[in-house]
């Protein structure tokens, strides 16, 4: 009868450190986690009404926030790059809007021949187009294998040159490469040179009578 009652003790003791560690549990949120996979970014969240992006025209100097890129005329395609090495990057989903957009921010008529923008980075890189670039196209495009092509006339001969703020579903990040990313985009498996493209743009500036 001892033997019993003691074992009966030890059970009663068992089950009620099983409820005490059950209800000390039940309060602690398992950890989360935001990593991306099947592109190169990582995935963050951006301050909408933080200053982004700088653009000047002459005495004109506008800024922008995520808010006020997300708010103009949007657009989604595919490009990637080709390194000087011959690596392929992408090709990716782009979202955001076109440079031209960006451009009518400053002036609504846009931009004449004779002008030119550049594109600048945080880092300091940067790249200058043309206007004929800018409305024309005319960029060297490589198949996945780095081989010149020619863009399919049935998809899209003309790029656009975008500055997106999401990649393949997922925002940009705010430091390398984001929250902005300018590309040449052709709606097509093509790739341009990394030369053309401006990882965490953050001016823009057109020059120019």
């Amino acid at each position: 009868m001892k033997r019993k009652v003691t074992w009966l003790g030890l059970g009663f003791l068992f089950a009620a450190a099983m409820l005490l560690a059950s209800c000390g549990s039940s309060n602690t949120a398992p950890p989360t986690s935001t990593s991306n996979t099947g592109n190169k970014y990582t995935s963050t969240t951006s301050t909408a009404n933080e200053t982004i992006l700088t653009l000047t025209y002459g005495n004109i100097v506008k800024t922008l926030t995520l808010a006020n890129v997300e708010s103009l005329q949007g657009m989604q395609d595919m490009g990637g790059q080709k390194s000087p090495s011959g690596v392929i990057t992408g090709p990716y989903i782009y979202q955001g809007a076109a440079l031209t957009d960006f451009l009518k921010t400053v002036e609504p008529d846009g931009i004449t021949a004779g002008q030119s923008v550049t594109v600048t980075g945080a880092g300091g890189q940067s790249v200058t187009f043309t206007y004929d670039q800018i409305t024309n196209g005319g960029f060297t495009t490589y198949d996945s294998s780095g081989n010149v092509v020619t863009p399919a006339a049935s998809i899209a001969t003309k790029p656009i040159i975008g500055i997106a703020y999401m990649v393949n579903g997922n925002m940009l990040s705010n430091g390398s490469p984001g929250p902005l990313e300018l590309g040449i985009l052709y709606g097509q498996q093509l790739f341009t040179d990394s030369s053309e493209w401006v990882t965490m743009v953050d001016q823009i500036t057109i020059t120019g009578p």
